[in-house]
């Protein structure tokens, strides 16, 4: 059975929540989110017949950068449907029962106002109303995407990700080797495996590749999906539907 299959969404089954979250900013959070819901959105057609509403992807970050890029993207082009929130809690809520909805996605912003000095167990999120909304998502979390990348400086962050929101609230979670570029050989992506893997982390066994063509892809109006076709393009893709088979397998 090919990922595209696996990935295909059971229309029978209630919304599943999938939060992409890095305490550090430039773990690539955004380009996981819109790509990810490409491919299972559209497999999810291909598949099953289904309306492309049954998969959202959503933002909390104030900023819109999910909303900035889905907006640059054709309407016939996009096989998800999209919202912002811009930290208003209780928006994501609503789609808790909605059957029309079946992955709803959501892109989370870097963390802000942690306090370092709240003692361990205790929730470090600050009081302001992005972590606010922050919250609200790690309640409707069925799954959580831990972006890394082979730059040590995003490791910490990862953990403290981990040890201090994830596992507290008990959220199962799948750490995902981001912005790996493979001219640079494997000696670091050795080196973050192995970091992982010491965790306990469970991970997406290949990384996501860095590629110029996912970096222009917001400005150009395209996801994973749409990229004119090349041999690129094709490893693109298959990195994304490699994903898509891990997040369907762990919900």
């Amino acid at each position: 059975m090919s990922p595209a299959q696996t990935s295909a969404i059971d229309v029978a089954a209630g919304p599943k929540f999938i939060i992409v979250i890095q305490q550090k900013g430039g773990a690539g959070k955004s380009t996981i989110t819109v790509n990810l819901a490409a491919v299972i959105g559209r497999s999810s057609i291909m598949q099953n017949d289904i309306e492309d509403a049954a998969v959202v992807a959503a933002g909390v970050d104030p900023q819109g950068s999910l909303e900035s890029w889905a907006d640059r993207v054709p309407e016939e082009a996009l096989p998800f449907d999209y919202l912002v929130t811009r930290g208003e809690v209780g928006v994501l809520s609503k789609f808790k029962g909605d059957p029309a909805r079946k992955r709803v996605l959501v892109d989370t912003p870097g963390f802000m106002e942690i306090d370092p000095d709240t003692a361990w167990g205790e929730d470090p999120l600050g009081g302001s109303r992005v972590a606010d909304a922050l919250r609200e998502v790690l309640d409707l979390a069925d799954l959580a995407i831990v972006p890394i990348t082979p730059e040590w400086l995003s490791w910490a962050p990862a953990e403290f990700t981990i040890e201090r929101i994830l596992k507290p609230r008990g959220i199962p979670f799948l750490v995902v080797i981001n912005l790996h570029d493979p001219r640079d050989g494997d000696t670091a992506l050795d080196a973050v495996k192995t970091w992982i893997d010491e965790r306990g982390y469970p991970r997406m066994a290949d990384p996501i590749r860095k590629y110029k063509i996912h970096a222009h892809a917001a400005e150009n109006g395209l996801t994973v999906v749409e990229y004119k076709e090349s041999g690129t393009a094709l490893r693109a893709r298959e990195d994304f539907m490699n994903l898509a088979l891990c997040v369907e397998q762990a919900l």
